[in-house]
């Protein structure tokens, strides 16, 4: 069986899916990916065929370019996957005559939950209605649409199979997803070949917003401050920040551009984020109780999935970071609830049920 996977190159979107791919090669797929040029080292790591499009700051000509080249070979190809952000998959398949899956990596979205998801951060400009209009005519051109929203259309225009990465008992507005075309996979586990060095002696406080952060000198010196004197290491990952802009750093508090997130978890006591699915995900597998600070889209949403499973907290008020991670680490009702979850997960489909659902549908369409 021969798959076209299609994605944009966004790194919370794409990630989660190797480990699926990697299970579709293991039960016998052939598995082309497609991405920008820039992430071919990383998809042929997974072990896919990789083909590459054209990249471009701009959302909109990204996604045209990821049209054009995938119509340029979809006829080689028994069925297609894709994931959510990419909406044009379902009506390349359809023109095509060609089963597709679509992929969630954050939860399933209704009518109410894209309202949220845009209301802050870079989505936020298609609150404007004409703007979504003339945005999605721009992509869609002659393509027949659902809707002439590129955003309903990932509401209202469902693959015949969608699969979601998490649990069903953490998705919101779980009642409005049926259960013959969503099945929730879980969190996407899988070895990321990765390392790091570092001895644990003390209680550890792994702390990252992602890679770029609004005020992050002033953030990045408020936890220096709260966590000098404490007997603790913090691993600090600080994305795209300059870290030599940070003076007067005690030895407890370890800072790096980027770290292997996946190993540090296996370390630490407490993870405080900015509510992205991955790390949620991720502090989840490993059961790390969270300090979650959202800034935009899906990541308050998440942070009020995390306090429903009582597996950490949403931070209000910065001054209260100190007293807030101090708190989380300390609650044993909360570890226990993280015990609950990490059971759920175990149980739940994985990357590997999903790669068998995937084919028996594409099977089925034949």
């Amino acid at each position: 069986m021969k798959l076209l996977f299609i994605n944009l190159p966004y790194y919370g979107h794409v990630v989660p899916t190797i480990g699926l791919v990697q299970e579709l090669i293991a039960q016998g797929c052939e598995v082309t990916y497609m991405l920008p040029y820039d992430w071919e080292d990383k998809i042929k790591a997974s072990g896919a065929v990789f083909c590459g499009y054209n990249n471009h700051k701009q959302l909109a000509e990204q996604m045209k370019h990821a049209y054009a080249s995938a119509e340029k070979i979809i006829s080689h190809f028994d069925g297609i996957i894709y994931e959510q952000f990419f909406f044009l998959g379902k009506h390349l398949a359809e023109k095509y005559q060609k089963p597709a899956v679509r992929v969630f990596t954050a939860p399933v979205t209704n009518k109410v939950l894209m309202e949220r998801f845009i209301e802050k951060g870079p989505l936020s400009i298609f609150k404007c209605k004409w703007i979504n209009k003339a945005f999605t005519k721009d992509i869609a051109k002659d393509i027949s649409m659902k809707t002439d929203n590129w955003l309903d259309e990932i509401v209202y225009n469902p693959a015949g199979l969608n699969l979601v990465y998490t649990l069903k008992e953490y998705q919101p507005y779980i009642e409005d997803f049926s259960n013959d075309l969503y099945k929730f996979l879980g969190p996407s586990i899988y070895d990321r070949n990765e390392e790091f060095l570092f001895v644990k002696t003390r209680p550890i406080i792994y702390i990252s917003l992602g890679t770029i952060v609004k005020g992050a000198k002033a953030f990045f010196n408020q936890c220096i401050e709260d966590f000098k004197n404490e007997d603790v290491d913090v691993i600090l990952s600080c994305g795209n920040f300059d870290i030599r802009k940070l003076k007067s750093v005690p030895s407890n508090i370890h800072i790096y551009t980027r770290v292997p997130q996946i190993e540090v978890l296996k370390i630490a006591d407490v993870f405080v984020n900015h509510g992205g699915m991955n790390s949620v995900s991720e502090a989840l597998v490993y059961g790390v109780p969270m300090v979650v600070i959202p800034f935009a889209s899906d990541q308050f949403v998440n942070a009020e999935c995390v306090e429903k499973l009582g597996v950490g907290k949403k931070l209000d008020d910065m001054q209260a970071l100190k007293s807030l991670v101090s708190s989380v680490m300390m609650d044993t009702g909360m570890k226990e609830s993280m015990n609950r979850v990490q059971d759920m997960i175990h149980d739940a489909l994985g990357n590997s049920g999903g790669a068998k659902l995937i084919i028996e549908y594409i099977k089925k369409a034949f």
